[in-house]
């Protein structure tokens, strides 16, 4: 049996204990770091006229070509590796940021064909120069590389699969140039784990539309050479499908490219460190006409890229 004093003593031992508890209990809640707002970033590209930087990119496509015959399939195969130089150099930049760049060949090796050694490319100039926002969407382009010849409508017709207009690597360079040509940041800042799309569109040939659908993902942050780099993925998907009439050839066209493009940007400096990029394309092109045997021709092609700033 517990005396009355005895249990006075249990009682008030018991609050002592209840109330150091909530004494702790409201230490600890103070002593915990509060919810942090998640960091967001603005990208833009910045520089000012006069800013020169140097690049180095490497290049490398292999392609294979399908045809069926009586005899069976026949097939092509294309390997085509480059690595080249350029310096970028800032023109102009007008007052609501849209910068011009200038873009110049410094040296450059390629090679055709596996087992062959690397050759320095011809020594032609080459120059480009883009006129982009600064969220990064290229609103005019000009370019210059030795002596180019513009294909006529006449030599298109003699045999269409022959000519510059659907050649498989014309289709590849022209989606992915445009595709990237409108990878733009969002207007307001975003934080790690923000996404966003653009759809622009391509017309290839006259019949030949190709809708192009860009997504875009802030991955991740991440440290590259000593700069606090934004990881931004850039998913890229065109549809392909369309039919033109040239001269008495009906040819149809269809398939699909897609690719990604990893951009290193510093949202402190306003520059990519460095990007990545994989691409595949799937392109069968069918040509027929009057009293002539209707060809189809299927081309896959498989790119990756490099690109990082030296200085």
């Amino acid at each position: 049996m517990v005396s009355f004093g005895g249990a006075k003593k249990m009682k008030l031992r018991w609050c002592v204990g209840i109330l150091g508890l909530l004494a702790l209990i409201a230490v600890l809640a103070v002593a915990q770091p509060s919810p942090t707002t998640p960091q967001t970033f603005l990208f833009r590209y910045k520089g000012k006229a006069g800013d020169t930087h140097r690049y180095k990119a490497w290049f490398v496509m292999r392609m294979v070509g399908s045809l069926p015959t009586p005899a069976g399939v026949r097939e092509g195969r294309m390997e085509y590796q480059s690595e080249a130089t350029y310096v970028h150099r800032v023109v102009s930049v007008a007052e609501d940021g849209t910068l011009e760049i200038e873009t110049v060949k410094e040296s450059g090796k390629a090679r055709i064909g596996d087992g062959e050694r690397m050759r320095d490319l011809p020594d032609e100039p080459y120059k480009r120069i883009v006129k982009m926002t600064n969220r990064g969407r290229v609103l005019e382009k000009r370019e210059w590389q030795g002596e180019e010849r513009e294909e006529g409508e006449e030599e298109v017709e003699q045999f269409p699969m022959a000519s510059q207009r659907y050649q498989p690597t014309h289709w590849l360079d022209r989606l992915y140039e445009t595709a990237v040509h409108n990878i733009v940041f969002p207007e307001q800042p975003v934080k790690v784990g923000h996404s966003w799309r653009e759809q622009v569109s391509e017309a290839m040939t006259p019949g030949c539309k190709v809708p192009i659908t860009i997504t875009s993902q802030f991955k991740e942050l991440v440290k590259l050479d000593g700069h606090l780099c934004a990881v931004i993925q850039n998913d890229i998907d065109a549809p392909i499908e369309g039919q033109d009439t040239v001269g008495n050839w009906t040819v149809q066209v269809k398939g699909r490219f897609s690719a990604t493009l990893t951009i290193f940007f510093d949202p402190e400096l306003g520059d990519e460190r460095q990007a990545l990029d994989e691409g595949r394309m799937v392109l069968e092109i069918t040509l027929s006409a009057p009293d002539r045997p209707t060809l189809t021709i299927t081309h896959r092609l498989i790119s990756r890229g490099k690109m990082v700033r030296l200085d």
